[in-house]
């Protein structure tokens, strides 16, 4: 088993890009799942019984570097520059401070604000949405306290995707989704959302738990239930999605999906690395078509 995993968890091999895929034979069984045609009819992506939603008082802990929030503080080591350097459309010369600056994005589910003020940090226009008021007064207060966002600190709204991007369409260069699909009802309007408030040739950036057994194994069981890396009940399997789930998504609404890289989390001590496999975890970047 140990060789097996020493396998799975190789040395990350360089993005794949251009992604493309002839549909034709999983569209049907996709688009079982999918309700395109009434998805604007659809209420809202906001499920009731999400931990946030019908708890919001394990916000309190959300900045506690030692606390349930821990694995998403050091997942910031590797998303946040994930991010950064693929909204780069080049190399710049400017230092890692203002290396962002000009760039507007939108990061959907914000919760507490730890890849806004991260974002924010490498001076990009940050606005994060969230529709839990107790994690964005906790965002608000934190980046008030954050001597590097002085100048630039990021704007944290209470709103729902669909209904920020119908106020704001076409309007950021970059939409990021990390840990939030999996916790919404509603996906395909989700992602339609996310969409419509990117600029035509922008970039979608989504990170979320693969729906394999071992990713339930690993999420739910061992990092919820026994070594309480996750908070419980925070994960459900049955929102979890498949990458190819993801991307149909993505290409029905005219983007085209780029890269698809896989990434896993060690308690042990604490660290992410991306890997070849996408059992655990993947990263998708797409870029909305002109």
């Amino acid at each position: 088993m140990i060789k097996t995993a020493a396998k799975i968890f190789a040395k990350p091999q360089s993005v794949q890009n251009s992604i493309h895929r002839d549909w034709t034979p999983i569209a049907s069984s996709v688009t079982k799942k999918l309700n395109f045609n009434n998805r604007r009819c659809s209420h809202s992506t906001i499920d009731p019984h999400d931990i946030f939603q019908a708890n919001p008082k394990i916000a309190h802990s959300y900045w506690d570097r030692d606390g349930f929030f821990k694995s998403l503080h050091a997942f910031n080591h590797i998303r946040v520059p994930y991010f950064r350097d693929a909204i780069l459309d080049t190399v710049r010369s400017d230092k890692f401070s203002t290396c962002l600056k000009g760039k507007k994005i939108l990061d959907v589910g914000c919760g507490g604000g730890l890849v806004s003020e991260g974002l924010a940090m490498f001076g990009a226009e940050v606005t994060g949405v969230d529709t839990c008021k107790a994690l964005l007064s906790l965002a608000d207060d934190h980046s008030s306290k954050t001597t590097r966002l002085a100048d630039n600190k990021p704007t944290y709204i209470l709103s729902t995707v669909e209904e920020h991007s119908s106020k704001y369409p076409e309007t950021y260069d970059a939409i990021i989704a990390s840990e939030v699909i999996e916790h919404v009802t509603e996906k395909d309007l989700f992602v339609e959302s996310c969409v419509r408030a990117t600029k035509p040739g922008g970039k979608l950036f989504f990170t979320t738990p693969n729906k394999t057994r071992f990713a339930q194994f690993y999420i739910i069981y061992t990092f919820e239930n026994i070594l309480r890396c996750y908070p419980k009940n925070a994960h459900q399997f049955e929102k979890f999605m498949r990458p190819i789930e993801l991307q149909y998504m993505l290409e029905m609404n005219d983007c085209c999906v780029e890269s698809i890289k896989g990434y896993f989390y060690y308690p042990w001590n604490n660290t992410w690395e991306w890997t070849d496999s996408k059992m655990f975890s993947f990263a998708i970047e797409a870029v909305k078509s002109k």
